[in-house]
């Protein structure tokens, strides 16, 4: 009985497929949480009101959620979803994405974004919001939006009237400081079950 010496070539694994939508891999490297700068290298930058949101993502039991894929989605200073349909929009800013992605080990996360604004020729404006998206374990995804503490614009928000007004408070960014530069510091605490579980939402439309 013989042998063969001969070596057997084997593809490598693809990865596993995510949930749409795909961005290309140039939105997707490691400086991705600073949405101020659409890409490492470029010096222009987006333009509005810089912010930075700290967060942690917890657990039903108040234990930080360990290994979470975090997608953060949201319109410019103006409003203004960078969308196919809004491209030829002179409200668009050529500088900002509106897209983030980060896998946080220790459920912590940190974005450094421009304050999302308000499209007043919408019929009923948005409040400013920033659309989160979770990944993690055991589920397939969660999708929540999350608002600016004290805005005017939350009184009329469909989405964030929608659901009852004690949990409205789960879903609120707050500003508690100052970084050395002037920045507002917002944060938020996202808590996946259990008591006060941040309102999830089966679909959210832009």
């Amino acid at each position: 009985m013989t042998h063969s010496n001969k070596k057997i070539n084997r593809l490598t694994a693809t990865n596993e497929d995510t949930l749409g939508p795909y961005y290309p891999i140039s939105l997707c490297d490691n400086d991705n949480m600073d949405m101020t700068k659409i890409r490492s290298g470029v010096v222009n930058e987006a333009t509005g009101e810089k912010i930075i949101i700290k967060g942690c993502v917890k657990d039903k039991n108040g234990n930080h959620a360990h290994g979470c894929l975090l997608e953060f989605w949201q319109p410019n200073a103006n409003g203004i979803y960078r969308i196919p349909e809004t491209e030829a929009d002179d409200k668009i800013d050529p500088w900002f994405t509106g897209y983030a992605r980060h896998r946080t080990s220790d459920g912590n996360f940190k974005l450094i974004t421009i304050k999302p604004g308000v499209d007043d020729e919408q019929k009923t404006p948005r409040a400013p919001c920033i659309t989160l998206t979770i990944f993690s374990d055991g589920i397939t995804r969660v999708v929540t939006q999350l608002f600016f503490d004290g805005d005017p614009h939350n009184d009329t928000d469909p989405l964030l009237q929608s659901i009852p007004k004690e949990l409205r408070e789960r879903l609120m960014l707050k500003a508690l400081t100052r970084a050395d530069d002037g920045t507002v510091i917002y944060n938020i605490e996202i808590k996946m079950a259990g008591e006060n579980e941040t309102p999830f939402f089966d679909d959210i439309l832009s």
